[in-house]
């Protein structure tokens, strides 16, 4: 999904018609109505004005950052001036162009950034790891994942098929200076195995008593 805030009618056309066939695509005119879509759900990149109506680029920028430090944001804008450029740069963006564009240019560079933020993404046995925005889907359904349950069943996922064993998941999770009650983990990951099953999930994530746990693609 690709995001578009882009408050010239004519440009959005242009967007539409070079877009629609390859990307799922959402335009919003302004700030206020991009936000009250991106509060809930996330894009995979963002194409970005500076001269909006209600807010100008960069606090968009600025919030998006906020919120979100890995997807992919290029701006394109009139304002055309070195200044504005790096401005956008220090702000978050990963990308800028000057308007008038050449349309085959941008959709070049939302490859390229698509492809680039595609690394954070992995996938093993229905389940998706998103590195962007830290979550992990079954079946493409949000675990609801807490941020240690997210590292957790990230670092399992990513030794399938191998064993880990309870203190390097500790040190990985919870740090190195972690003095808490060792059933944590077992609690962390008794509650991986619900969210796992409410998803539709089976039981992969393996107990190795004494030893770890192991992630099993079934």
């Amino acid at each position: 999904m690709i995001y578009i805030v882009e408050d010239d009618e004519g440009i959005r056309e242009v967007y539409e018609g070079a877009f629609e066939a390859e990307y799922n695509i959402r335009m919003f005119e302004c700030g206020n109505d991009f936000f009250e879509v991106f509060s809930g759900a996330h894009p995979d990149l963002i194409i970005l004005d500076i001269m909006l109506p209600d807010m100008d680029g960069y606090t968009i920028l600025t919030k998006i950052r906020e919120s979100n430090e890995r997807v992919p944001v290029i701006i394109v804008s009139a304002k055309s001036d070195e200044i504005s450029f790096v401005k956008g740069l220090n702000k978050g963006a990963d990308d800028y162009m000057s308007k008038p564009f050449s349309i085959l240019e941008l959709m070049a560079r939302v490859k390229t950034n698509l492809r680039r933020a595609n690394l954070y993404v992995s996938a093993a046995g229905g389940f998706t790891v998103d590195r962007n925005t830290y979550k992990i889907r079954f079946d493409g359904n949000d675990l609801g994942l807490t941020l240690k349950e997210y590292k957790l069943l990230d670092l399992l996922i990513g030794k399938s098929g191998i064993t880990v064993e309870r203190d390097t998941l500790f040190r990985e999770v919870w740090g190195e200076d972690y003095m808490g009650e060792t059933r944590t983990l077992d609690m962390h990951i008794a509650s991986l195995r619900e969210k796992i099953k409410e998803a539709g999930g089976g039981d992969c994530i393996v107990t190795v008593r004494g030893i770890g746990y192991r992630f099993e693609s079934k």
